[in-house]
């Protein structure tokens, strides 16, 4: 009314000058109208807004076997004295029907599959776990000569040299390159695989020496308990003339080549100065493992043992892998899944190659290549 009033008396003679007042006015008129104009269109906005948002209709699903998987990036940081100078071949692909392919920037997202395993494979494959805790189940299976197989850059201390056949090509093609850059093939590989009755032996012998126990087992793992049982490990000398072995290897010198490079051909240091805690092991400069490329590059880059990265792995499911970032543009998928009695079914991403292996004592390794 108060408003009414004021319009009703408002009259503009156009034939004088408008004065400040009625200026203010009408400008006080035409915001007063815009304004209403604005709230208005809002509120005709926000109902519209709501009316698609309570849609009764389904969302579009993700079907069940998919998985999305995140990318985190991976340490980047070189340890002490780290050399790297060339990758290795790609890991091997288990399964012919499987395609590598490019992930999205982001993410890899692909469908499931489930391979079967029963619970005993636990026991098998490169990344299985033998120390003082637990022992080595697999017993040389799939072992092969060394004098039959090896490449002439090395030399063996004797003809019962066996190692897992998986592994000869990596042995070869790392002294291979060792020979090419310094000229010398005088590396020897002083033993490798040894049975239960052989490890039997020299830890008696051990004893015999040290008179103790537990003196002998910083040295000597007890039978069962050792790591060349599985046909994965093997131990370095150097060769004093035509061929004979007797010389203590310490990596040193141009031999740090050897042990500064072996993570590309997936062999890792075993037994790391500073971690004999955790190893329960000296440090052995002079002994090797075979675990796979991927899982070398972590483990060297990191300067951790075996036991510290499974420990990592273990925290990792298929929808939350363990990324690693190899330095030559490599991406590997790392997850870990729990062994059920009887057959456990392994998630793997679908488009992509795989490896299996046991960590022998709880369940299974999946690593993937998806880069």
């Amino acid at each position: 009314m108060k408003l009414k009033k004021i319009l009703n008396n408002f009259k503009i003679d156009f034939n004088k000058p408008i004065t400040f007042r009625e200026q203010m006015i009408i400008m006080s008129v035409i915001l007063a109208i815009s304004c209403l104009l604005f709230t208005v269109v809002y509120f005709a906005a926000e109902i519209r807004n709501k009316n698609i948002t309570t849609d009764t209709s389904e969302p579009s699903q993700l079907p069940e076997s998919s998985v999305s998987v995140p990318e985190s990036q991976y340490e980047s940081s070189e340890p002490s004295n780290y050399n790297p100078v060339s990758n290795s071949e790609s890991s091997k692909n288990e399964s012919s029907e499987n395609k590598s392919s490019e992930p999205s920037e982001n993410s890899v997202k692909q469908e499931i599959k489930y391979v079967s395993k029963d619970y005993d494979e636990i026991y098998n494959g490169n990344l299985i776990l033998v120390n003082k805790d637990y022992a080595s189940h697999h017993d040389g299976e799939n072992t092969v000569s060394l004098m039959d197989n090896k490449s002439s850059t090395y030399g063996i201390t004797d003809n019962s040299v066996y190692v897992d056949s998986g592994i000869v090509k990596n042995m070869n093609n790392m002294f291979d390159d060792f020979a090419d850059i310094y000229g010398y093939t005088d590396v020897m590989v002083a033993c490798a695989y040894r049975s239960y009755a052989v490890q039997v032996r020299l830890y008696n012998e051990e004893v015999d020496k040290r008179g103790d126990d537990r003196e002998a087992e910083q040295w000597v793992a007890p039978p069962g308990f050792s790591e060349h049982q599985s046909g994965y490990a093997f131990d370095l000398n150097l060769s004093i003339e035509n061929g004979v072995g007797g010389i203590k290897y310490d990596g040193t010198g141009v031999y740090s080549w050897i042990n500064q490079n072996c993570y590309k051909y997936g062999f890792i240091l075993r037994y790391l100065q500073g971690k004999e805690k955790i190893t329960g092991y000296e440090y052995e400069p002079w002994h090797f493992r075979y675990v796979g490329e991927a899982h070398a590059y972590y483990i060297m880059k990191n300067m951790i043992t075996l036991e510290e990265y499974i420990d990592i792995v273990h925290t990792h499911s298929i929808d939350n892998p363990l990324v690693i970032n190899g330095e030559n543009g490599e991406v590997w998928h790392v997850h870990y899944i729990a062994a059920q009695d009887g057959t456990t079914k392994i998630p793997v991403l679908k488009n992509y190659s795989y490896e299996i292996s046991g960590d022998n004592f709880s369940g299974f390794i999946v690593t993937q290549k998806v880069k």
